[in-house]
């Protein structure tokens, strides 16, 4: 995972549709739905409703802002007003790129 200690230079939210663009020092652009970062919040309340099998995403996974958490990550503040997921680089480039089962099962 060459991400865990990188931060993106540039991070853009384009809002319609919730789409959170990023480019990172080496260059590399990643671009990211609401939706999958939504499916993919690994809060505690999120994850405990995954192992039960219930549906997370009860909106349509709008993000409705973005916060920078130091350097560490980004948290992300959705249209249902779930805000408790933050979201480190590392774990935004691995949902991004599929890795993301396998970056919280590491």
């Amino acid at each position: 995972m060459a991400r865990q200690q990188s931060s993106p230079v540039k991070v853009h939210l384009k809002n319609t549709p919730s789409i959170l663009n990023l480019t990172w020092s080496d260059g590399e652009k990643t671009e990211i739905s609401g939706v999958s970062l939504r499916r993919f919040c690994a809060c505690s309340g999120c994850r405990s409703r995954q192992v039960i099998g219930t549906e997370i995403i009860t909106d349509s996974g709008e993000i409705q802002n973005i916060k920078l958490m130091g350097s560490t990550g980004l948290q992300i503040v959705f249209a249902d007003g779930h805000d408790r997921g933050v979201f480190p680089w590392a774990y935004i480039y691995a949902i991004a790129n599929g890795g993301a089962l396998d970056f919280l099962a590491s």
